[in-house]
């Protein structure tokens, strides 16, 4: 390498190394740039090179003369090494084999039959007529070509929830959700003032109604929604609500609902509760067709197909169809067979009884006045019509006996005195004179005072009401004998009757609705103090969680027990201040509320007195009946004595005719001993054991037909 190679090289290996070494540096200050310049014979500039160097504290600068050289190391040198022979493997010994030769293939001859078929006619497969009849087909109308836009895209002003927007969402996640009717009415309560938001509002708070048992509230406000609304929607929602409830509404509501049913077309035909109500309405107004078309989409397999059946004989009945009416009812008794206590069977078996009166068909009469149950007000009214049956069907023992038993101290309580007439004309065709006599003395005892009472009272009584609060003293204080001078037993007899127990069942359902009307004030005040306490217990969490973080930095458990109470604070305060606010709302719709009920009630108290008032009347003409006729039986029995007496003077004998008897099973018929005790299971089935000494009809008075 020449002399100008190793300078051009060392050049950059020089400036290399001065920057890759921080303690070299290039001098170019403090001395003339021409003293420092050294240009060598290949025209490349060349500078002196200094160092700074610290000795004892104080820099120096020097001159470096050997400046080193950048070591590449050494270079890698390849050595060939030595080749061991290939090694093969050995090679595999080759074995003769014996080449087999193949026997030769023979050739196949196959006989080959010259074809000589013939080639038929072409089969003809239409005609020219065929092509002929093809119709036109026309050419399709040329289809445009579509006719594309740009989308015009326009911004939308969004609208803002409101404040009520807000208030309404919570009310319906209280009463959706969580089912908090007590803070969702609240809220309901303080919309029905927003015109916007009334209807709904309405709406809501009639269904948080219903879900607190309060059903008149529910039925006022539906109406109202039903009525008041030109929204259709929601009138048929509003509809839809009072169909699904309509065992809460009043048989006239139907008058109203039946209309917006048709109108939006809704399907009722399912709703058997619907449909009886529907029945007993028109039933009421007499639209017998409308209630023959209610009755018929009840099935058989319903549970109100009792209660239809019952409509369905009515029916039948003011039709002049008693036939069929009768059908119906004993229809009703073999499918109540199993329930025998039910109310509706009571009501048939007395109507079907009546009925079978009425045609005359005693002994099927006399069996179903003893399917009235013995728990049923009807009962008492049951036995004196079935002793009256046997009358008419001439088991006097049977009637005589059955009374007898209304008599002992086990209905010392009840009001009977027709019974007492029964068991005397049954004495009196047994001409048993005595007897009879006895009986019309008893009644004349006890129930002789009793007409002095009923006609102070009646005198003295002219308001309806006086009436019914007579009976509510009574029901307050049950053991009393006597109440403003009407004795006990016919109090009860007076309270008993259907038409004041389901007004009064009403008047019962108001009262248990403003109790729990009053009790929604309550819930709200112990929701408060129970939110109140809960405030205090997060405010106390909020504080020990931030004095554990003190002036460390938190964790993040720290955090997060931090934010969990906060919410939590947060939460009972915003719950606290809905129940506080739904209290004062709710007092006023409450007022509201407590005011129209008490209307309602007053109305159907006066209802109620009303029919007390005829039923009073109606017992006290019956008790005056009875008395009157206790001396014209008294002239019977003493006339009957007297010919019988006569008779056996002049030695007649004892009718000996057999006479068709109406009692039950012989294993369950009794003959009447009394020894101061029944059973009251055994009522109805009991028979008197004096036995028929009355003449023979074709031998009177000892003579014989002429």
């Amino acid at each position: 390498m020449n002399k100008s190679l190793m300078i051009f090289f060392s050049l950059p290996l020089l400036c290399m190394s001065a920057w890759a070494d921080p303690a070299l540096t290039v001098k170019k200050a403090a001395r003339p740039a021409a003293a420092n310049l050294k240009v060598k014979t290949s025209l490349v500039p060349t500078f002196e090179v200094y160092q700074k160097k610290v000795v004892k504290g104080k820099t120096e600068v020097y001159k470096v003369k050997n400046i080193p050289l950048l070591d590449l190391g050494e270079e890698r040198e390849v050595q060939a090494a030595t080749l061991s022979p290939l090694r093969l493997p050995a090679a595999a010994e080759v074995k003769e084999q014996e080449v087999r030769r193949h026997p030769p293939v023979q050739a196949l001859n196959f006989a080959v039959t010259p074809y000589t078929l013939t080639v038929e006619n072409p089969k003809q497969i239409t005609s020219a007529e065929a092509f002929a009849k093809i119709p036109d087909v026309k050419i399709l109308n040329p289809v445009a070509a579509p006719v594309t836009q740009e989308p015009q895209v326009t911004l939308v002003k969004m609208d803002e929830l409101k404040p009520n927007d807000y208030k309404l969402l919570q009310a319906l996640i209280f009463l959706e959700i969580q089912k908090n009717y007590e803070l969702a009415m609240g809220l309901f309560a303080e919309l029905m003032d927003d015109p916007e938001h009334r209807i709904e509002a309405l709406y809501n708070y009639a269904q948080t109604a219903k879900g607190m048992g309060l059903n008149s509230e529910f039925r006022e406000y539906m109406i109202q929604v039903a009525k008041e609304t030109k929204n259709k929607d929601w009138q048929q929602r509003a509809t839809e609500a009072l169909v699904k409830n309509i065992t809460v509404l009043q048989h006239s509501d139907i008058a109203m609902i039946d209309p917006l049913v048709s109108k939006y077309e809704l399907d009722v035909t399912k709703n058997d509760d619907y449909q009886l109500t529907r029945a007993k309405y028109y039933s009421e107004v007499g639209q017998l067709g409308l209630v023959e078309d209610a009755l018929i989409y009840i099935s058989e397999t319903s549970p109100r197909y009792p209660d239809a059946l019952m409509l369905s004989s009515l029916l039948s009945y003011r039709q002049g169809k008693v036939d069929e009416a009768i059908i119906n009812l004993e229809r009703l008794m073999q499918i109540t067979e199993a329930n025998k206590t039910s109310q509706i069977r009571s009501v048939g078996a007395l109507t079907l009884a009546r009925m079978q009166f009425q045609k005359s068909q005693y002994k099927d009469a006399f069996q179903s006045y003893l399917k009235v149950d013995k728990s049923n007000p009807l009962w008492l009214q049951a036995m004196i019509e079935s002793a009256w049956t046997q009358i008419l069907g001439e088991d006097y023992e049977g009637a005589a006996g059955n009374m007898f038993s209304l008599h002992t101290d086990f209905f010392k309580n009840a009001f009977a005195p027709e019974s007492y007439v029964v068991r005397t004309v049954g004495y009196l065709n047994l001409c048993q004179y005595g007897d009879g006599a006895e009986v019309l003395n008893d009644m004349r005892q006890k129930y002789s005072p009793w007409k002095k009472k009923l006609e102070a009272y009646n005198s003295t009584h002219k308001d309806p009401l006086n009436y019914y609060d007579t009976v509510k003293s009574w029901i307050k204080n049950s053991d009393l004998k006597e109440v403003d001078g009407l004795p006990r037993s016919f109090i009860v007899e007076l309270a008993r009757h259907p038409g004041y127990m389901s007004v009064q069942k009403q008047i019962n359902t108001y009262e248990d609705e403003i109790s729990r009307f009053n009790r929604i004030a309550l819930n709200l005040i112990n929701m408060e103090r129970d939110l109140l306490k809960k405030q205090n217990a997060a405010s106390k969490e909020l504080a020990d969680a931030k004095t554990k973080i003190g002036k460390n930095s938190p964790s993040e458990g720290a955090v997060q027990a931090i934010q969990t109470a906060e919410k939590k604070l947060l939460s009972y305060r915003i719950q606290y201040h809905i129940a506080n606010k739904a209290r004062t709302s709710i007092k006023n719709i409450r007022a509201q509320g407590l005011a129209r009920i008490d209307k309602e009630k007053d109305v159907l108290r006066k209802a109620a007195a009303k029919t007390l008032q005829t039923r009073f009347t109606e017992m006290y003409a019956s008790l005056n009946k009875v008395l009157d006729q206790n001396d014209v039986l008294q002239y019977e029995l003493y006339s009957g004595a007297g010919e019988h007496l006569r008779y056996q003077m002049a030695g007649g004998d004892v009718n000996t005719k057999e006479r068709a008897e109406l009692k039950v099973q012989k294993e369950k018929s009794l003959n009447w001993k009394f020894k101061g005790e029944i059973w009251e299971d055994e009522v109805g089935h009991y028979r008197s054991s004096l036995k028929n000494v009355c003449p023979q009809e074709s031998n009177v008075a000892g003579l014989s037909e002429q």
